[in-house]
């Protein structure tokens, strides 16, 4: 049986072509990708020809939602017919041929039964897509990093009283942050664009301070009533790095989601703050039970999935996907194509 993919060759080397639909293997489910939502990471590969890459021919893209197709070996928490979201990469370490099975840029793919959820019924393939790696990242500042109890275990409300910064909040890592701060009883302070207040206090932030304030330092001090314990940078760009570092009290702990930059280094230092790095849960003893447990908080609506933009074209769409996040054009939403919909 063949599928219709997305076919990353080389750097800016990319093609809509037939390809044979992946066989799954241990710990492993064939997906057909109903919905798969873009990354700015997406575009640097293809521009670049960045090292995420282990192998060519593969197909990009790490986000995507589908129907269960088939089911691997030992394989018992998934059946044909489940509606799932989960995180896909463009090569896969053991056991698979490296041709891209798992890359969401494509008709049907693989997917690693640790990093999937099931999504219920209420919620919709475009915006489940929008989940995977974003939630993954935000739960690993969140539990990995900074070592909040988490909800699934028992953690849920039990931070009442503390307060958090989470700066970028419109971002997709920023508004899961945000979802799960709350879930655990923090108070959450946010930044973001005017047009995107309503939105993030609908998620539960207590303050939304515009991050393009002169100010904007002071208003979050005023809004905490001071410096900070804990801060996660969703952006990571220098400047909000710098901002981190200036509204978190001395021995506080700032999360980035991007390498710290020298600057930031060296004032972190001066104040002895903790620098950390995410790039999701590290480790399956936390991934795995918190992808089993997002069915649950989507269904109790503590967990909502991000608001999306549907482009039009199937696979074709590609193109515009990488121009929106190349020119910096995407705000407060999800860019997503639906590849059973490519002609």
């Amino acid at each position: 049986m063949s599928q219709l993919a997305l076919v990353y060759e080389a750097k800016k080397n990319q093609r809509i072509q037939s390809k044979p639909i992946p066989e799954p293997v241990k710990g492993c489910i064939q997906v057909r990708v109903e919905a798969a939502a873009f990354n700015p990471l997406d575009y640097k590969i293809y521009d670049y020809g960045l090292d995420f890459v282990e192998k060519y021919p593969t197909c990009l893209g790490v986000d995507a939602a589908g129907e269960v197709t088939k089911i691997g070996p030992n394989v018992t928490k998934f059946k044909v017919g489940d509606r799932v979201t989960f995180i896909c990469t463009a090569n896969f370490p053991e056991g698979l041929t490296n041709d891209g099975e798992r890359g969401a840029f494509q008709q049907y793919a693989l997917a690693d039964v640790r990093l999937t959820s099931k999504i219920p019924a209420k919620a919709d393939y475009d915006s489940a897509s929008s989940f995977p790696v974003a939630g993954n990242t935000a739960a690993g500042a969140l539990y990995g990093q900074l070592k909040f109890k988490e909800p699934w275990l028992g953690g849920e409300g039990a931070y009442k009283g503390e307060k958090i910064v989470i700066l970028g909040g419109s971002s997709s890592v920023g508004s899961y942050a945000i979802q799960l701060a709350v879930l655990s009883g923090l108070e959450v302070i946010t930044t973001s664009s005017p047009s995107h207040f309503d939105y993030l206090k609908s998620l539960g932030a207590t303050a939304v301070i515009d991050r393009s304030a002169p100010d904007v330092a002071a208003q979050i001090l005023a809004a905490a009533g001071g410096p900070v314990k804990y801060v996660v940078d969703s952006i990571s760009l220098p400047p909000t790095q710098l901002l981190g570092v200036e509204i978190l009290q001395p021995q506080g702990k700032l999360v980035l989601v991007l390498r710290t930059q020298p600057p930031t280094q060296a004032a972190a230092e001066a104040k002895d703050i903790a620098m950390l790095g995410t790039y999701g849960p590290s480790g399956w003893y936390l991934s795995e039970p918190f992808w089993n447990s997002v069915e649950g908080f989507v269904e109790r609506g503590v967990l909502e999935f991000n608001r999306v933009i549907v482009l039009p074209g199937g696979l074709r769409a590609w193109e515009e996907g990488f121009s929106l996040h190349r020119q910096g054009k995407v705000s407060g939403t999800k860019i997503v194509m639906r590849p059973l919909e490519t002609k």
